[in-house]
């Protein structure tokens, strides 16, 4: 396993404390978020999904890509479910260490898949 960079690390942090403010300082203005219910751009996007989400991550693993890319998978816990559910998410890491996407799946492959293609 590769350690999970530090942009990364501290964008789990932040948004295991429900900290929407330094989530934000750690993207870019126009940051991609993704999911299962879409996506979209822009730093107010992010920002509005770690004040609602209510998610922890936990990372487990990551996975490098060329091109500042890294898929990391997760284990997550939403409010009011005491699954644990693994997931993954992509990450663009700019040459600044900022990010610039953030793309959650349900699953480590379909992360994976994306990031060959990225």
């Amino acid at each position: 396993m590769h350690t999970v960079p530090e942009p990364i690390a501290a964008f789990h942090a932040a948004v295991n404390a429900a900290d929407a403010d330094r989530a934000a300082a750690l993207a870019t203005d126009d940051v991609e978020v993704g999911g299962p219910r879409g996506a979209g751009r822009g730093v107010e996007l992010l920002r509005g999904w770690v004040e609602g989400s209510g998610v922890t991550l936990a990372p487990t693993a990551a996975h490098p890509f060329a091109g500042g890319v890294v898929v990391v998978a997760q284990q997550a816990r939403w409010p009011g479910d005491d699954t644990v559910h693994e997931i993954a998410t992509l990450f663009r890491v700019t040459p600044d260490g900022r990010l610039a996407a953030m793309i959650r799946y349900d699953t480590l492959a379909d992360a994976l898949a994306a990031a060959r293609t990225a």
